[in-house]
């Protein structure tokens, strides 16, 4: 987690096995975040080309709360689309 993206309250989800797990279009998803459920928005940023990361919005406070710059969020989707981050 870097500095600006805690400051933006964002958190990026790579390319990859995470990212293919989530939906392929701009939505609004379940966050359980840390034990704390939600509901955020979610760009997969797919366009314009390139592929970038995907960007769940959590939100500034809320973020800058539960999570420490530098650290490395574990991700994973629940059966019923809940994205967990641990």
């Amino acid at each position: 987690m870097t500095t600006a993206d805690l400051r933006a309250g964002r958190v990026r989800i790579p390319r990859g096995a995470t990212k293919a797990a989530l939906p392929q279009v701009r939505t609004i998803l379940p966050l359980d975040l840390r034990g704390r459920r939600l509901e955020v928005s979610y760009n997969p940023r797919f366009d314009p080309p390139p592929e970038r990361s995907g960007v769940l919005s959590v939100g500034r406070g809320l973020l800058e709360e539960l999570v420490d710059v530098d650290e490395v969020l574990s991700v994973r989707v629940e059966a019923d689309g809940t994205v967990v981050l641990t």
